[in-house]
């Protein structure tokens, strides 16, 4: 009987470990549970809130879609009529430019043609101005043979030349031929010395030999001339 009664209290004591144990595992699954319901909760208003986010940005993407489409096609719209506008101006550019291009092609036939008859007067100037000293030359000995033989003829000749000067002078041309001056070896070419005993006329023209002349300021020719030298008297 003793064992008997025994053996059911250690069958009792295995039975309350056991349920203990369960009541445990009940108690931990319960926890566990419960971890998982906030766990799952947790998840849920995660994917609510991840939901609600994604659809503000969506309709916040979308909205900035819109605006840059919009400032997208204000940009092309002004690019093409800036571009409208660049060609246009281009194009006056280059009308300009072939203008300016005909005109200076005109400018510069007009200009060769004006080097043209530059030179062209400039050759003629020098057969001009040789035929004067020819012409110069040729009166000066006429004039100086007409001294030595008649002083009537001579008298006209000098008339003439005086007639002449006018001319001379309208076209910048003055002949170099005075005596009694000083001696200015820019105008003469002394090629020969007069011995003179008065001291005032040392160093001036005495006689003329052949003209020279001055063209517009520049001695072109100079005249060749005698010059007195002072040699005190013996």
């Amino acid at each position: 009987m003793f064992f008997k009664h025994k053996n059911q209290d250690d069958q009792y004591r295995r039975l309350e470990e056991q349920l203990a144990a369960i009541a445990r595992d009940t108690a931990d699954a319960k926890q566990k549970l419960g971890l998982l319901a906030d766990l799952s909760e947790t998840v849920r208003q995660f994917k609510f809130n991840t939901t609600t986010e994604m659809q503000q940005l969506d309709t916040t993407l979308h909205q900035h879609l819109d605006r840059f489409d919009l400032r997208l096609g204000q940009h092309v719209d002004e690019t093409e009529a800036y571009f409208r506008q660049l060609h246009s101006d281009v194009h006056k550019h280059d009308m300009a430019i072939e203008d300016l291009l005909d005109e200076w092609a005109e400018k510069k036939s007009d200009e060769d043609d004006i080097q043209t008859r530059l030179q062209e007067a400039d050759r003629t100037e020098q057969l001009l101005l040789a035929l004067f000293e020819a012409y110069q030359e040729q009166f000066w000995n006429l004039k100086h043979y007409a001294f030595s033989k008649d002083e009537s003829w001579a008298m006209q000749i000098s008339l003439m030349e005086k007639n002449l000067e006018q001319y001379r002078q309208n076209c910048s041309i003055r002949v170099i031929q005075e005596c009694g001056v000083s001696v200015d070896y820019n105008l003469y070419d002394i090629i020969e010395a007069i011995d003179t005993t008065d001291p005032a006329l040392d160093k001036t023209i005495a006689e003329i030999y052949r003209c020279g002349y001055v063209y517009k300021g520049k001695v072109r020719r100079k005249a060749q001339a005698g010059a007195y030298r002072f040699a005190a008297a013996q």
